[in-house]
């Protein structure tokens, strides 16, 4: 069936194309072959036309039935838009009618004259070349100066959509509220990490009754000269208690140097300390630093010479065997791992005893 239609269908367009290029009747071969169908044709068949004008679409003119190699010999793709299909060709014109030439088929040459004719004259001019069709704006974006302001303009934006809440600093991470919740459980944290491992500066309790302990040196007893100079020099360990309850780990010094003064004269005659001393958390511990006193005068008539000679004179050379103490003045600076300050207390220690007794000899 399918090539039965290709082949009437290049067979039609054959037709159509001789039909385009075949020439008018005579005029009397047509009038007489009008003439000769009117006279043929009766009242009635007049009436039964107008009545039904589709009733003989598949009849021939002669009122048999059209056989079916006429049908496939006569079927035209174009038939229903040029009026000549088989329900139509009763009732087309032939005044005035022309054939539609299919798209693959070249018009003939008089159509093709006839169609330029009727174009309207076109002149062909030289138009020059458009310009880049941009913007003041668009020009300025392109400057160094411009891009500079477009990433300004991003920066603000971002920044203002984050202080919004509608953007983070990662992408969805780290929105502002996401920080702020974020900040405030790390200073929680470390708010309780340091109040548990930051050390605390511990307090010291001084022995009024005796401040400072004799060490027994054989290889440097107690000294007091007058000559050449008045001079004196000993060791004594300083006896302090110290309390490290406040701390919950263990307390470090790395370095507790201590300075002691004569109270009267503010001269200063001992200098000593300790280094790399732990104590243990929440403890009252007894410590003894070391000091070492020394101090030189010009004569023995020195009043810090003097007051020191007089707390170390033998007992014996007083009346009631009761020796005079000696006001002292301490001051203690420290070093605590953990700790960037470096504290210092200090405290006043009044009529310390000696912590030895000279020979009854030094007079």
């Amino acid at each position: 069936m399918d090539s039965d239609r290709r082949s009437g269908y290049f067979q039609n367009q054959d037709n159509a194309y001789a039909a385009s290029t075949r020439t008018a009747p005579k005029p009397h071969a047509h009038n007489s072959s009008m003439a000769s169908n009117f006279q043929n044709r009766t009242s009635r068949d007049f009436q039964n036309t107008i009545r039904d004008p589709y009733q003989d679409a598949g009849k021939t003119p002669g009122g048999t039935p059209a056989s079916k190699d006429d049908d496939e010999n006569g079927w035209n793709v174009y038939a229903d838009f040029n009026n000549a299909g088989p329900r139509y060709s009763s009732l087309k014109k032939n005044d005035g009618y022309q054939t539609i030439p299919s798209p693959s088929i070249r018009p003939p040459p008089s159509v093709v004259r006839e169609t330029d004719e009727q174009q309207p004259h076109v002149e062909l001019v030289t138009v020059p070349a458009l310009g880049a069709e941009w913007k003041a704006e668009e020009l300025r974006a392109m400057t160094k100066k411009g891009r500079k302001e477009d990433r300004t303009y991003e920066r603000q934006e971002k920044w203002k959509e984050w202080m919004r809440d509608q953007r983070g600093i990662c992408g969805k991470w780290g929105t502002r509220r996401a920080i702020v919740w974020g900040l405030f459980i790390t200073i929680c944290i470390v708010g309780i990490i340091l109040a548990f491992t930051l050390p605390r500066v511990p307090s010291f309790t001084w022995n009024k009754d005796a401040p400072l302990a004799a060490v027994n040196d054989p290889e440097n007893p107690p000294k007091f000269a007058t000559v050449p100079a008045a001079t004196f020099a000993f060791n004594a360990s300083l006896d302090v208690h110290i309390d490290t309850g406040s701390n919950f780990l263990p307390l470090k010094f790395n370095y507790a140097r201590v300075q002691i003064a004569d109270l009267d004269t503010g001269r200063l005659i001992a200098e000593g300390g300790l280094e790399g001393y732990i104590l243990p958390a929440k403890a009252y511990t007894r410590v003894y630093i070391p000091v070492m006193f020394n101090y030189t005068a010009a004569n023995n008539t020195d009043q810090t010479w003097a007051n020191m000679y007089n707390a170390c004179k033998n007992s014996n050379q007083y009346p009631d065997r009761v020796r005079p103490g000696v006001n002292l003045s301490v001051a203690v600076q420290m070093g605590i791992a953990g700790l960037v300050t470096h504290p210092a207390t200090s405290t006043v220690l009044t009529s310390a005893p000696c912590p030895f007794e000279l020979d009854a000899s030094h007079s």
